[in-house]
C-alpha cells in the first residue's frame, strides 16, 4: 500500500510539474501576444493619426431617422470624417436602410453659422463626389450605400457651424430621413 501511495504521489508530482510548465508557457505566450497587440494598436494609431477623433468636432456620426410622413422604419448613418491634413476634404460614408427598394435618394446638408445647437439653416446642398451630386441607390431590400466627399477648401480653418442632414427622394424631392443638429469645426493640419 505504501508503494501505491508513493506512485500516486509521484504521479501527482509529475503532473504538477507538467501543469506548472504548461502554465508558464501559456503566460509567456499571452505576454507576447499582449505585447504584439499593444504594438499593433500603437502602429495603427500612428498610421491613422490624421483620422483620430479630435475636439472640437472634426468627425461626426450622423444618425438619420424617418420623418413623420416618411418610411416607418427608415434609418441611415453618415460617417462624417475630415482628416487633419492640408486637403480639407470631408468624407461622408453614407448608408441607408428600410427605404423603397431599387430607388434613388440624395443626401443633403444645411449649415447655420450661429453655433447654438439649433439648426435653422435652409441652405440645402446636395452632396456627392465633390461638386457633382451622387445618388444613393437602394437594393431590392431598400438598403443603399454611397461614399461621398466634399472639399471645404473655401472655408477658413477653425470655422464652426451647426449642421444637419436629410435624405430626399431623387424623383419627388420628398424628405424621407433627417438628422438632429450637430456642430462641426473645419480642421487643418
Amino acid at each position: 500500500m505504501y508503494r501505491k501511495e508513493k506512485l500516486v504521489t509521484r504521479k501527482t508530482d509529475d503532473r504538477g510539474d507538467i501543469v506548472r510548465r504548461s502554465m508558464r508557457s501559456r503566460v509567456l505566450v499571452c505576454s507576447i501576444a499582449a505585447s504584439l497587440g499593444v504594438c499593433a494598436i500603437a502602429a495603427s494609431l500612428g498610421a491613422a493619426g490624421a483620422w483620430a477623433m479630435a475636439t472640437p468636432n472634426f468627425n461626426l456620426e450622423v444618425v438619420l431617422r424617418s420623418v413623420a410622413d416618411g418610411p416607418n422604419d427608415g434609418f441611415g448613418l453618415v460617417k462624417f470624417r475630415q482628416p487633419k491634413d492640408a486637403d480639407t476634404i470631408v468624407f461622408l460614408d453614407t448608408w441607408v436602410r428600410d427605404l423603397a427598394p431599387n430607388h434613388s435618394y440624395f443626401l443633403q446638408r444645411a449649415t447655420d453659422p450661429n453655433v447654438n445647437d439649433e439648426c435653422t439653416g435652409t441652405n440645402w446642398l446636395t452632396l456627392g463626389q465633390g461638386t457633382a451630386a451622387q445618388a444613393i441607390t437602394t437594393d431590392e431590400r431598400g438598403s443603399g450605400r454611397a461614399d461621398l466627399f466634399r472639399s471645404l477648401a473655401a472655408i477658413p480653418l477653425g470655422t464652426q457651424f451647426d449642421i444637419h442632414f436629410r435624405v430626399i427622394d431623387a424623383v419627388t424631392s420628398a424628405v424621407v430621413l433627417e438628422s438632429a443638429c450637430y456642430q462641426f469645426t473645419v480642421a487643418g493640419e
